[in-house]
């Protein structure tokens, strides 16, 4: 005897179409507000542009698991403790918001706004310098990254197992090349200092910053201020978020009213 199907159920009247599941309202502004934006070109280029972009979260690195370790070497010849430390809580508006008002003369010393971005009413001060304050680095005087200098040779047989030569027309190695300690440094550099998804392979650029990491200090300061500003012409993740939402906490922007966080990479670095 063929089993009987259960009676549906009808709330009311039906058309017989199944009602279209509604669309999340978009947190873009519908017209340029100069609260946000310091001209219309910023509030174009966040709604055409950054509000659309993923963003790359920080990652913290538990010191202690890493004493007598290439990474804890690093850590501890740069004096990045706090660098590395649990990053703050990251709202996403106010990073895309803060990409999209960076202006062309961010790094122009003649410009009445060099080194300030617009955000909420406010200039907020974006350097090396507040970058360096914000982390409670001890100084910059470190040696500047010249990593594009060294030679492709060096860095693969400092940083790399099975491979003596960077391939011939390759702009990338393959991670799995690393030697055990460079990889778990790179998991670090992935986020923190040259970010990237794409993990899996390894352009020169970090390769050579890998290499260079092994031996010397890194001016840190310089070298995300200079980041942020490749970012902003390029299109990729939004990177530093953590940094960037503390700076405008830090010269005086009331966040409480932000909701929209991105979570907080604290995973161990293995």
């Amino acid at each position: 005897m063929p089993r009987s199907k259960k009676p549906t159920q009808h709330a009311g009247p039906s058309s017989g179409k199944r009602k279209a599941p509604s669309k999340k309202t978009s947190k873009q502004p519908v017209t340029y507000d100069d609260t946000k934006f310091e001209k219309e070109g910023a509030w174009l280029v966040y709604r055409n542009d950054t509000s659309i972009r993923n963003i790359i979260p920080q990652r913290r690195v538990l010191t202690s698991d890493f004493v007598n370790e290439l990474l804890g070497h690093v850590i501890e010849r740069n004096k990045w403790k706090t660098f590395v430390a649990t990053p703050r809580v990251v709202y996403v508006e106010i990073v895309k918001e803060f990409y999209a008002n960076i202006h062309d003369n961010l790094d122009n010393l003649e410009h009445p706004k060099y080194q300030q971005v617009y955000m909420q009413g406010q200039y907020i001060p974006f350097s090396p310098l507040a970058i360096l304050s914000y982390y409670g680095l001890d100084n910059m005087e470190t040696d500047i990254f010249q990593a594009p200098n060294t030679n492709l040779h060096e860095v693969v047989t400092s940083i790399c197992q099975g491979i003596d030569h960077w391939l011939d027309g390759s702009s990338t190695l393959n991670y799995k090349c690393l030697l055990p300690q460079v990889h778990t440094l790179d998991k670090m550099v992935s986020a923190n200092i040259l970010p990237t998804t794409h993990t899996s392979t390894v352009t020169m650029e970090r390769a050579r910053l890998l290499h260079w990491l092994q031996t010397k200090t890194l001016n840190i300061c310089n070298y995300i201020f200079c980041n942020v500003w490749h970012i902003r012409n390029n299109q990729i993740c939004l990177a530093f978020p953590s940094l960037i939402t503390g700076i405008c906490e830090m010269y005086g922007m009331d966040l409480s009213h932000e909701i929209t966080q991105v979570k907080r990479n604290a995973d161990r670095q293995n």
